[in-house]
């Protein structure tokens, strides 16, 4: 379930780096892209509660940042909707976290017996 996740956590983030690349070249992002990702990423993060449900209590720091996560994408897909740029400290933020997270779910995914702390 977790390698399920990790490789639907690698299509996000490359459609994520894709979309900020075509920001900082100066194109808007199309609507439907950034819904694709979101909903891929929201599939991905089912894989995750549904494995944190089957008892790997080391995911709980992974749901906790994807649900900031999906607020801020939530918090940059009204500002667009309204034909306004998301503030940085937004995209940062979600950026940054995501990352984060992903970075988590790898180090978990790829060595079963790690832990946090």
């Amino acid at each position: 379930m977790l390698m399920g996740a990790l490789a639907i956590f690698t299509v996000v983030a490359a459609m994520g780096l894709s979309m900020v690349l075509g920001v900082l070249r100066g194109r808007a992002v199309d609507g439907r892209y950034a819904m694709i990702h979101g909903a891929a990423a929201l599939a991905g993060s089912a894989l995750v509660i549904m494995a944190a449900l089957a008892g790997d209590a080391r995911l709980y720091i992974n749901i906790a940042m994807a649900v900031v996560i999906i607020g801020l994408g939530l918090l940059m897909g009204m500002a667009a909707r309204k034909g306004k740029r998301p503030p940085k400290v937004v995209v940062v933020a979600h950026v940054g976290l995501a990352v984060a997270c992903y970075s988590v779910l790898a180090f978990f995914t790829l060595i079963p017996t790690a832990e946090l702390f």
